[in-house]
């Protein structure tokens, strides 16, 4: 949960420091838009973007539980645009290129120019490449850096690093990134580093140097536009990440339903810790939710009951936004070994400030209790059962 913020309303003048350094995308994925009009077809991708990517797909991951906004309209400085990823679309497609043109491509600087009503308050310093170890640029980089507020520091794979016949040793981003943003740590000044990527990354060396971090991952042509309304505050983000991101490469695999090990108090590494840097369905928005108790129609049920959860989440902060339950079920004890816990439903609803929803889960006892035999039927056996949301619990026995 957010605790406090760093920049909820900035009374200084703001000037934003860009190093559009390293970042790839992909096409965009096809969602619905059948209750949606448009004029044109760049019209059709702003709508899909900005009312499906940025709360479906965006996922806003924050360290030491703070969050900045970049209000626009108090931003003026001039604009000092180098490097040549700047302005480059074609790596912004990602290794699905297919059919896809850069020429339209929205990248995260071009973006930010639309989205900020003085463009001139935009500074630019490529830093460095995806890779190698030229630290040619670095002087220039902190030096740009000195005239900013705010540092967004875009770093990610290169197209081709991601995709079929691609895997890597290590998912940790090459070294040169990491000294770089080592480099501008040393300036002072908050750094939002900005991921773009088509896996996990190991990022235990770059979380401590960001104040916030916002993987965009690879939102295709149009990604710049609700990534920049993001940054300045003006989208809430509500995305989920859809898969653990490990503190370190040797974790993998590591993954949220996983077995139960037969001695759980041995197998742990001697040198880092067994949790996740961020687990599945982690992500934070610009305001707070608080939950409830999870409250069951009934705790002891036999084959063939209805059976239905609910918990009240309330929004606690000062702005609208949309939060998504994920709801789990655990079976500590059964006749084959079953994941310590088991997606069955999520949903996603729009809290107004200081409103409270209902958020329930309509429970089918052999369809989200039950599970597949080694001949691929489903069983349920009677027993004890637990359905959870995040750090909630409510405990069902199945007595016939």
């Amino acid at each position: 949960m957010v605790k406090k913020t760093i920049f909820s309303h900035l009374k200084k003048r703001l000037k934003l420091f860009c190093i559009i350094n390293v970042f790839f995308m992909i096409p965009m994925s096809s969602f619905g838009a059948n209750s949606i009009s448009w004029d044109s077809e760049e019209d059709l991708f702003s709508v899909q973007y900005e009312n499906t990517t940025v709360k479906d797909i965006l996922d806003y991951i924050e360290k030491h539980s703070k969050y900045i906004f970049i209000y626009s309209e108090t931003v003026r400085k001039n604009l000092n645009n180098k490097g040549p990823l700047g302005k480059n679309r074609w790596n912004l497609l990602g290794s699905w290129t297919a059919h896809g043109k850069d020429g339209d491509v929205v990248g995260i600087y071009d973006g930010l120019k639309l989205e900020l009503k003085d463009p001139s308050q935009l500074l630019y310093a490529k830093g460095c490449d995806f890779d190698g170890k030229d630290e040619s640029g670095f002087a220039e980089a902190v030096a740009t850096a000195g005239k900013a507020d705010v540092i967004l520091l875009c770093l990610g794979e290169k197209r081709n690093w991601s995709g079929e016949n691609a895997s890597r040793a290590s998912i940790a981003l090459p070294k040169i990134q990491e000294k770089l943003a080592m480099e501008l740590k040393k300036t002072g000044k908050p750094i939002v580093l900005i991921l773009s990527n088509g896996r996990p990354l190991e990022l235990c060396r770059l979380e401590p140097v960001c104040d916030a971090i916002v993987e965009i991952w690879q939102p295709g042509i149009a990604g710049g536009k609700p990534l920049a309304g993001i940054l300045t505050g003006r989208i809430n983000p509500s995305g989920k990440l859809p898969i653990t991101f490990p503190y370190a490469t040797g974790q993998i695999p590591i993954y949220y339903n996983r077995r139960q090990s037969a001695r759980p108090h041995q197998g742990k590494y001697q040198d880092l810790t067994i949790e996740p840097l961020y687990e599945f369905g982690h992500g934070l928005s610009y305001t707070t939710f608080e939950y409830g108790d999870l409250k069951a129609s009934a705790t002891q049920l036999k084959r063939g009951d209805k059976l239905s959860v609910e918990v009240a989440v309330t929004n606690t902060g000062d702005r609208d936004g949309a939060e998504t339950v994920h709801w789990f079920i655990t079976d500590p004890y059964s006749t084959i070994t079953r994941p310590v816990k088991e997606l069955k439903y999520f949903e996603k609803q729009t809290i107004r400030a200081g409103e409270t929803r209902t958020f329930r889960f309509e429970v089918d006892l052999l369809r989200d209790l039950g599970f597949i035999d080694g001949d691929g039927k489903r069983f349920l056996e009677k027993g004890t059962y637990y359905v959870q949301v995040k750090d909630k619990k409510v405990k069902l026995e199945l007595i016939d």
